[in-house]
C-alpha cells in the first residue's frame, strides 16, 4: 500500500483528507476521510487491527492531530471495515460521538450477536437454495473461522446518534445531508455535500469495485402472511437496485467511496453499476424462461451451477449463490417468476 494520507484532494472542500488504511483482504485497503473542521470528524474508521491503527495514527500525526483529538465518527454503514476502530479510538482517549443510520445501529452496538445470528441463518438460506450436502458441510465447517475473523476485526461500540433520511450533519461552516441508501446493508447512508458537489458513498457506489448486496434473515420465525412460510429476510439486491435508481441523474462533481479511489463522474458510475446488475438479472431471467419452455423449475443453486464455471473457492461459491438469490428476489419483486417449496424444504423457481 502507498502513502496513507492524501491531503485535501478536492479543491471544492479542502477540509477533507483521504486516508487509506490496510486490509488483510483481497481488497488491500479501505478509504476513510478526515474532515478538518469543528468538530474534527472521521467518516468511517477501518478495521480493528494494529496495521490499520498505525496507519491512521500516522496520517493524523502528519496533519497535526492525535487519535484523542477525534470528536466524531460518522459511519456509512455497520460493517467491521468501517466501524472496527471506533472502540479502540475511545480507549486511546477520544471523547468522540459515533453516528450511524438507525437501521445499522444494532450491527455496531451488538456486533457479536448479530454476526452469530447471520452466520447461523446463512446455513438455512443456502439449504433453501438447494446447495449440495458437500457445499453445506463446507459452509458449516467454515462458520467458526468466519466468526473469529469478524470478531478479530470488529468490536461493538456505543452509538450516540441514530441517523435518518434528511438529517443534517453539521460543522462550524458547512453541513451535509444524510441520504438513506439501503442495499449493501439495511442502514447504509450517503452524505451529500450539495454546496461543494460531493457525495460520500461508502460501499454503495464505487469506481473500481462493484457493490455487494447483503441478504440475511431478519426474524427467527416464518412470516405468517407468506404462503411458503419463509422467514422475513433483508433482500439487499432489491433494495440496492431501488437505491441506485434513485441516484440516477445526479450531477455530483465527485464521489467519495470506501474503496477504489475518488470517482470523478457520478452519473456514469451510477449508470454502470445499475447496468452491471441489470445484465446479470437479464441473464438469469433468460435461463428461467428457457427452462419454463421445457416445463422445468430450478433451484438457486442449480442456476448458479449453470451460470458460473466450476469453482473451488467457498467464498466465491457463496458470493455466486447470493447473487443468484438476489436476482431471484428482484424477479419475484417484478412478478416475473413463481416460487414453491418442495417437501424437502428447498425452494424452486419458475418463469411465469
Amino acid at each position: 500500500m502507498g502513502r496513507a494520507l492524501v491531503r485535501s484532494p478536492l479543491p471544492e472542500r479542502p477540509q477533507i483528507h483521504l486516508i487509506s488504511l490496510p486490509l488483510a483482504w483481497e481488497l488491500e485497503s479501505t478509504q476513510v476521510y478526515l474532515i478538518e473542521s469543528d468538530p474534527l470528524t472521521l467518516v468511517d474508521t477501518g478495521v480493528q487491527s494494529k496495521a490499520s491503527l498505525a496507519a491512521l495514527e500516522s496520517a493524523l500525526d502528519e496533519l497535526g492531530y492525535g487519535v484523542a483529538d477525534v470528536e466524531r465518527v460518522i459511519l456509512t454503514h455497520g460493517h467491521r471495515d468501517h466501524f472496527g476502530l471506533v472502540e479502540t479510538l475511545r480507549e486511546r482517549g477520544a471523547q468522540l460521538e459515533c453516528w450511524v443510520h438507525e437501521a445499522d445501529a444494532p450491527m455496531v452496538e451488538d456486533f457479536e450477536r448479530v454476526v452469530r445470528a447471520r452466520l447461523e441463518g446463512a446455513f438455512e438460506l443456502f439449504r433453501e437454495a438447494g446447495a449440495t450436502e458437500e457445499v453445506l458441510a463446507r459452509i458449516e465447517g467454515d462458520r467458526f473461522h468466519d466468526l473469529d475473523q469478524n470478531l478479530a476485526e470488529g468490536r461493538a461500540t456505543h452509538v450516540d446518534r441514530a441517523l435518518r433520511e434528511g438529517d443534517r450533519v453539521e460543522w462550524k461552516d458547512f453541513s451535509f445531508r444524510v441520504l438513506h441508501s439501503p442495499g449493501h446493508t439495511p442502514g447504509h447512508l450517503l452524505l451529500e455535500d450539495d454546496e461543494a458537489g460531493l457525495l460520500f458513498t461508502g460501499d454503495q457506489v464505487m469506481g473500481q469495485v462493484v457493490p455487494r448486496a447483503e441478504t440475511f434473515y431478519s426474524a427467527l420465525l416464518p412470516d405468517p402472511a407468506d404462503p411458503l412460510r419463509r422467514r422475513p429476510r433483508f433482500k439487499g439486491l432489491v433494495e440496492l437496485r431501488r437505491s441506485l435508481r434513485r441516484l440516477r441523474g445526479r450531477s455530483d462533481k465527485w464521489l467519495l467511496p470506501g474503496f477504489g479511489g475518488l470517482v470523478r463522474r457520478a452519473d456514469r458510475t451510477i449508470r454502470d453499476t445499475i447496468l452491471y446488475y441489470d445484465v446479470r438479472l437479464q441473464r438469469i431471467e433468460r435461463s428461467l424462461r428457457h427452462l419454463a419452455a421445457l416445463d422445468q423449475e430450478v433451484t438457486a443453486f442449480e442456476l448458479r451451477t449453470a451460470l458460473f464455471p466450476p469453482e473451488a473457492s467457498l467464498e466465491r461459491i457463496r458470493s455466486q449463490i447470493l447473487l443468484v438469490i438476489g436476482a431471484l428476489d428482484c424477479l419475484e419483486e417484478d412478478r416475473l417468476i413463481t416460487t414453491r417449496r418442495r417437501e424437502d424444504g428447498v425452494l424452486t423457481h419458475r418463469h411465469r
